[in-house]
């Protein structure tokens, strides 16, 4: 699917006058997730070489695609994220469409992200939270995934 075409998709309304496509919708999915990701790599203001490496690490394994079908789902989500990002939307198509792991597993990349530079700003952790809530998750398991990461991460408390 084309970018513009994507981007439209997103624009339109969360009931199309024409039903999706089983590829659409994928898709479409692909995109959502990676908004997110690319959301909270952005909550710092910057974009490391590492988020993004992060971001498309996860996207191909997640999706089973190519490093370049995942950069393509991050030039969607950035081009998405340029114009708006509306979060409730994005966030909706993941947690109607994901599993409750999935989500956690999306919540703990995020977390992963935020941590990178072994720093947690307070946008970034509010951000996180946000997306958690939005994602459909109950604020025990959101910091249960935190809690995971730092332990991974072997941070101190």
């Amino acid at each position: 699917m084309a970018l513009d075409t994507l981007i439209k998709f997103f624009k339109t309304s969360m009931t199309p006058a024409q039903p999706e496509t089983p590829e659409e919708h994928e898709q479409k999915l692909r995109v959502a997730t990676a908004a997110i990701l690319l959301e909270t790599a952005y909550a710092d203001s910057s974009l490391s070489s590492t988020e993004e490496k992060k971001i498309l690490d996860f996207l191909q394994k997640k999706f089973e695609v190519s490093e370049s079908m995942a950069r393509e789902l991050v030039e969607a989500a950035e081009e998405m994220r340029s114009r708006t990002i509306d979060h409730w939307n994005v966030t909706n198509i993941v947690r109607k469409n994901f599993s409750l792991e999935d989500r956690v597993h999306i919540v703990k990349t995020m977390w992963r992200m935020v941590y990178l530079d072994g720093d947690l700003h307070q946008y970034e952790n509010y951000l996180v939270r946000k997306m958690a809530d939005l994602l459909g998750l109950e604020h025990h398991v959101m910091i249960d995934a935190k809690m995971a990461v730092r332990q991974e991460l072997a941070l101190e408390e």
